[in-house]
């Protein structure tokens, strides 16, 4: 039974056990006050008392919306008052006022700052498409009514696509459940519930051919930017994201088990792919001059962006409308076509789901050619 000064301090550096689900570290200062650490990560205040001659623990709040102080100070105030049976009344009090611009500065962004690595989009919708209009409104009287007429003005007025009105309603639905899990509602209600999303017709899919791909080289190998000739091919032969490329260092490879690890990918976690032949036969030719393998001439830190370079190559290749992103859409179309399992596609990818994955399920023209020349052999 761990006595502790639990601080914001302390419990900024605790970390979660490794050999159990939880810690409970209890106030050596304040009797009853105690902090539970469980392997997931999670911190929670608790307040223990003794009811009926039986020692009863009730939740206070989680460290992600209580400091230490304010979780001392209710534990202080149902020490007076003797109102143990109704603890978590001081946060459903409050969850009556809690507009929507309140929980969005105070607990939503803070919580997809720290776990969402790509949240810009999600903080992005918020600002510019929920708080200008429903921003004042307490969470408990947004009206799905609201939501719905919202969610319509985005293609009617706003003439926004599809995928981009769909994220108002995801987003605010995670909002929602995190208030919920937070405490900060009186019960599990989500105005989003129900509201039909609009059918997303606009993903764009564009595979460069062989003949492509031929004059794309033949462009970056005169490109100005001598790192250029080295990062479109390693797009191409690994499916990687840009950013994975980018900031790619020497020691993240391993050549003996012939691995790539990417540390910390657009999902947070940890990827490895495979380095194949031709890869290993490309990084051969980088010039190692950083502990990055494309280390910026003017910081020596990996690039924010290559547009210039890029889109002068892609021009000169005429490709014009072709995306760097697309060099991914080429590598997993080239799976694909060689009949290669969604599943393995799903891997290398390093897509969440089998869902995104599922874009790439189809078979180039030349296949298809060649599955329905099979019906000539019949005269």
């Amino acid at each position: 039974m761990p006595k502790v000064n639990i601080t914001s301090r302390f419990i900024a550096k605790v970390e979660p056990p490794q050999t159990k689900t939880k810690e409970v570290y209890y106030d050596i200062k304040l009797s009853g006050f105690s902090l539970e650490v469980r392997q997931t990560g999670r911190k929670t205040f608790y307040f223990s008392y003794s009811k009926n001659a039986k020692r009863t623990s009730r939740k206070i709040g989680c460290a992600d919306i209580l400091s230490a102080n304010e979780a001392r100070e209710i534990i202080v105030l149902l020490k007076k008052e003797h109102i143990q049976d109704n603890v978590t009344s001081i946060m459903v009090e409050k969850s009556d006022s809690l507009t929507i611009v309140n929980f969005f500065h105070d607990f939503y962004l803070p919580y997809i700052q720290k776990h969402i690595k790509s949240y810009a989009a999600n903080e992005s919708i918020f600002r510019n498409h929920i708080l200008p209009t429903l921003g004042s409104t307490t969470m408990q009287n947004v009206k799905k009514v609201d939501l719905m007429k919202l969610h319509s003005e985005m293609l009617s007025k706003k003439k926004l696509q599809p995928a981009t009105a769909n994220k108002l309603l995801v987003f605010l639905s995670q909002a929602y459940t995190l208030a919920y899990e937070y405490e900060l509602l009186q019960a599990p209600y989500n105005p989003v519930t129900g509201i039909k999303h609009f059918q997303e017709n606009n993903e764009r899919e564009r595979f460069l051919t062989k003949a492509e791909t031929k004059r794309l080289i033949s462009a970056v190998n005169v490109s100005e930017n001598l790192h250029l000739k080295y990062i479109i091919p390693m797009l191409l032969l690994s499916g990687a994201r840009r950013g994975e490329v980018l900031k790619a260092q020497w020691s993240h490879f391993d050549e003996t088990q012939m691995l790539w690890t990417i540390p910390i990918t657009k999902n947070g976690k940890k990827r490895v792919l495979p380095i194949t032949q031709e890869l290993h036969s490309l990084l051969k030719q980088i010039p190692k001059e950083s502990k990055y393998l494309f280390p910026s001439k003017v910081t020596n830190k990996p690039y924010i962006t290559i547009y210039n370079s890029w889109n002068t190559a892609r021009k000169k290749a005429g490709l014009p409308e072709v995306r760097m992103h697309d060099l991914r859409h080429t590598y997993a179309s080239a799976l694909v076509n060689a009949k290669r399992s969604l599943y393995e596609v799903q891997v290398l990818l390093g897509h969440k789901t089998a869902k995104m994955t599922q874009r790439y399920a189809h078979l180039s023209n030349e296949s298809l050619h060649s599955a329905a020349s099979c019906a000539a052999r019949l005269f």
